[in-house]
């Protein structure tokens, strides 16, 4: 694994940018998504962000890069074609231990921009280590495609909820196993589908019906021992379970 992938919390952070065109606008966009402080140094600005930094979304200074500028902030990002630039950032950045990205250039990168997928509070990242970007995209296209708008508002829900279910579910399993039911039922369903309403009294009802206190087995068919051959439900009665019985027929994929 070349990269460790983490969720940054930006909100309020100071993040400095170099460069003002095109390229340095794609990413500033998202640093002020999560609420970054954005801070640009650039000669000119492209109009979009002239407009930002009319609005005071961002700081813009019109000066020279200037090592010390990196003391004081949280990210920095080289977004110049000026290679002597850039590299003279991710140096500075080195070497005050700040988490640098210089665009299009991996070796000069402490950290990449994954592909996203944005159902916030729900967030799923793609990356490939820098190495094919365009298969990157191509798979968030497809997961953008199976995963509803709504699911951000799914999320939210059961955030709420997660503090009232510890006074009725005392358990950590207890809580896992109804949030197991509920996000594979008719709550998720209802939520998913914009009927907000229905959707928490779904909940509700599920909440209040006594939890079974005999288990169940189930019996999966592993097939030829290809994990990619499994069924979705099969899948998920793996992943749910509590202990998981095998024979030595079953490959360590399958396992995975």
């Amino acid at each position: 694994m070349d990269y460790l992938p983490l969720f940054a919390e930006l909100k309020q952070r100071p993040v400095l940018v170099i460069g003002g065109d095109e390229i340095a606008e794609r990413k500033i966009k998202f640093l002020l998504r999560a609420q970054a402080q954005v801070q640009v140094v650039a000669g000119t600005l492209s109009p979009a962000l002239a407009d930002l930094a009319a609005r005071q979304a961002l700081s813009w200074r019109a000066t020279e890069f200037s090592e010390s500028l990196v003391d004081d902030v949280f990210l920095v990002i080289a977004a110049t074609e000026d290679e002597a630039l850039n590299q003279r950032v991710f140096a500075a950045a080195n070497a005050r231990y700040r988490l640098v990205n210089v665009v299009d250039n991996q070796a000069l990168c402490s950290f990449v921009f994954p592909s996203i997928v944005d159902r916030s509070p729900l967030l799923v990242a793609i990356s490939s280590s820098g190495k094919a970007p365009v298969l990157s995209r191509i798979l968030r296209e497809k997961i953008e495609a199976l995963l509803p708008t709504n699911l951000g508002r799914l999320a939210e829900s059961a955030s709420y909820w997660r503090n009232h279910l510890k006074t009725r579910l005392t358990t950590t399993e207890a809580r896992r196993r109804f949030w197991e039911r509920v996000f594979t039922g008719r709550f998720a369903s209802l939520m998913v589908a914009g009927n907000h309403a229905e959707g928490e009294k779904a909940l509700q009802d599920e909440l209040d019906k006594p939890e079974r206190e005999t288990g169940e087995i189930i019996l999966v068919g592993a097939g030829p021992g290809d994990a990619g051959l499994l069924t979705l439900r099969g899948l998920q009665a793996i992943q749910q379970a509590d202990v998981v019985f095998h024979d030595h027929l079953v490959t360590p994929p399958v396992l995975e």
